[in-house]
């Protein structure tokens, strides 16, 4: 049973404990944070996705428990190729906690490679970039406006059965317009807003064990029209809701439980994804060059780029939603 939310809730009750479960369409659950009993222990994940067809960005910064770690990977999807580094800290006393999904807040991160500002004003978000000795060959440099424009988003929230102070948290909101500039060595790409998409992906957590989490996700143009896909994992008690979901033109369309089909151990093959009778029917084929698929490793994470085939048949749709060639992203995570 999915359980839609309509209505302002907090995560927390006042023993810390979560009595919702389930999902909404914009941002009802109120995070109070300090009504958990978990406080201090909670984790924070921001991650960003930005797309023009040309090249892709993928930035993750991440405050789990005592680690802290910047993860960027970009995807140049014409000529073909990823380059990728990141920022590891296994004990990091001093915790900068991330912007909440509001707007306002900033998030700045300085050491001698990677200097990184996260902004939220009323007008978007700003994400500023200078890396140093990128993947130890170049130099990284990024300038990008996000502009929300109107839209649903995914909100999750999810206990864990047996202990409900621990809870998982999600808002994937795929709304953004991007423009701005990426640059890596000697390589420019330019990002307006016809062209440039983005989608923010919010998590905070405490989990009493570590988990695998995957997710198939794409933002792009189909048609003329923007499609989002969002296919994740189960992460906590997930009776009442789940993370799938698909986007047309920004209204969100519920799916429920997706069986996928792959080998992670030959991420250059193809990943299935199906559900219902025939309603999801995916095929996602990674890019690959010279034999291997296009990705970038950074410690934890793995992203893979490639497309998708298929369709999904929904009840809410006039007409089967075909995918054939749509640029999409699978992340493999620990955390």
């Amino acid at each position: 049973m999915q359980h839609e939310i309509m209505r302002p809730c907090n995560v927390f009750e006042k023993n810390g404990e979560v009595m919702h479960a389930g999902w909404a369409r914009s941002g009802v659950f109120n995070y109070n944070e300090p009504a958990s009993k978990m406080s201090g222990k909670h984790s924070e994940r921001d991650c960003y996705f930005i797309n023009n067809g040309e090249v892709s960005l993928y930035l993750s910064v991440e405050n789990l428990g005592l680690e802290f770690a910047i993860k960027i990977a970009v995807a140049d999807l014409v000529r073909g190729g990823v380059i990728s580094d990141y920022v590891y800290k296994k004990i990091n006393l001093i915790k900068t906690p991330l912007p909440e999904a509001g707007d306002n807040g900033e998030f700045l991160y300085t050491d001698k490679r990677v200097q990184l500002q996260l902004t939220n004003t009323p007008q978007g978000r700003f994400l500023k970039c200078d890396f140093i000795d990128f993947a130890g060959i170049k130099n990284l440099y990024f300038n990008i406006l996000l502009k929300k424009i109107y839209g649903d988003s995914l909100n999750e929230l999810a206990p864990f059965e047996r202990n409900r102070k621990y809870f998982y948290l999600k808002r994937f909101a795929p709304k953004f317009v991007a423009e701005g500039v990426i640059r890596v060595g000697g390589l420019e790409y330019s990002l307006n807003e016809k062209t440039g998409r983005a989608y923010f992906d919010w998590t905070r957590f405490s989990k009493p064990r570590r988990h695998n989490y995957q997710r198939l996700s794409a933002d792009c143009l189909i048609e003329g029209r923007r499609v989002a896909l969002c296919l994740a994992s189960r992460v906590g008690d997930n009776r009442h809701g789940n993370e799938n979901c698909f986007f047309t033109d920004g209204v969100l369309h519920k799916l429920s439980n997706i069986n996928v089909r792959g080998n992670t151990k030959k991420l250059e093959r193809p990943f299935f994804f199906r559900g219902g009778i025939s309603a999801v029917d995916i095929e996602f084929k990674p890019f690959t060059v010279g034999g291997a698929a296009m990705l970038a490793n950074m410690g934890t994470t793995t992203v893979i780029f490639g497309r998708l085939y298929g369709e999904i048949n929904h009840v809410e749709l006039g007409k089967p939603l075909v995918l054939d060639n749509a640029q999409a992203h699978l992340i493999f995570t620990e955390f």
